[in-house]
């Protein structure tokens, strides 16, 4: 039946079977991948077996790749790192980026400088995109003037994909902390503003506004008690909601331009082709995305309770 609820017993049996399901499915292509690598590797090993064996006075070099060939023919050892294992994830992956890596003198823990870095970067992004998207998005609501001025611009911006801008960014800011929070603002600024422009005109009613001019409230008490209170649940969602987009821009600066983050690491091991921290990384982020996703829930229904669910 459409939108027939079901027990929580339910939902929570199918959510476990999913990732089962996902896990399973991984699985099952690692060992594929892994056992066609050394399938691959296994029948040059034959093919050289016979090449040397057919000399006829074979060099001590020569002899020596024949045990070499011949050791790979029956016991093959080659390893894809595309899709690594659940072994090579924990030993090449997690173990590796949380263990000290590095020269002499630059010593660090990878999963440590990178998250700081990229965490530190996301966080101030954030902050200051909603502060402005809230601020304009509330005056645009509020203020028709306001909004003639800032919706023309807001709109062809929110329809530009903010990667592709990322040279204009580097070439304007330069490649500095101010360039990453620049990218992120202009990513989240034009959308939330809009939003939050539009949930003041649609979520505010009318009549309250009337009710708090009549109790005598002034402009900037009815702009914090009556429309921002009222919006304010409509704003944590979509906040929430920006984290992802946010997220993927300065991911995106950090692969390019970047010595240092999360995006830096991952160019890193791409360029080698090897899988086994990217995958952790990958991991990680969305744990964090998660966490952060369902503490922005939990934090609307403690301070907006009315709100609902």
């Amino acid at each position: 039946m459409i939108r027939q609820p079901i027990t929580q017993k339910s939902r929570i049996g199918l959510g476990v079977a999913s990732v089962l399901l996902m896990i399973m499915g991984y699985t099952s292509l690692a060992h594929f991948r892994q056992t066609k690598t050394r399938r691959e590797q296994q029948e040059i090993a034959v093919q050289k077996v016979e090449e040397l064996s057919a000399l006829n006075d074979p060099s001590t070099a020569e002899t020596e790749d024949l045990q070499k060939w011949t050791r790979l023919a029956e016991q093959p050892d080659a390893v894809d790192r595309t899709i690594p294992t659940w072994s090579m994830l924990w030993k090449d992956g997690l173990v590796r980026a949380c263990s000290v890596q590095g020269s002499f003198k630059k010593k660090e823990i990878w999963i440590i400088e990178d998250f700081t870095a990229t965490g530190k970067r996301l966080l101030t992004g954030l902050i200051l995109g909603a502060i402005l998207s809230v601020v304009l998005g509330v005056l645009m609501g509020c203020l028709d003037p306001v909004e003639a001025f800032f919706m023309p611009p807001f709109a062809l911006m929110a329809k530009v994909p903010a990667t592709a801008v990322l040279p204009v960014f580097f070439v304007l800011v330069q490649i500095n902390f101010k360039m990453y929070i620049t990218v992120i603002i202009f990513g989240m600024v034009p959308t939330l503003a809009q939003t939050i422009s539009a949930s003041v005109r649609k979520d505010v009613p009318e009549e309250l506004i009337y009710k708090a001019y009549t109790l005598g409230a002034s402009q900037l008490e009815l702009i914090y008690e009556v429309i921002y209170k009222q919006i304010l649940p409509r704003l944590m969602d979509a906040l929430r909601l920006q984290i992802g987009p946010a997220l993927v821009l300065l991911v995106a600066a950090e692969w390019m331009v970047s010595g240092e983050g999360v995006g830096y690491r991952l160019r890193l091991f791409y360029q080698r082709t090897d899988m086994s921290v990217i995958l952790v990384y990958v991991f990680i982020l969305s744990i964090i995305g998660l966490i952060a996703d369902y503490g922005l829930i939990w934090l609307r229904r403690r301070v907006c309770p009315w709100f609902g669910e």
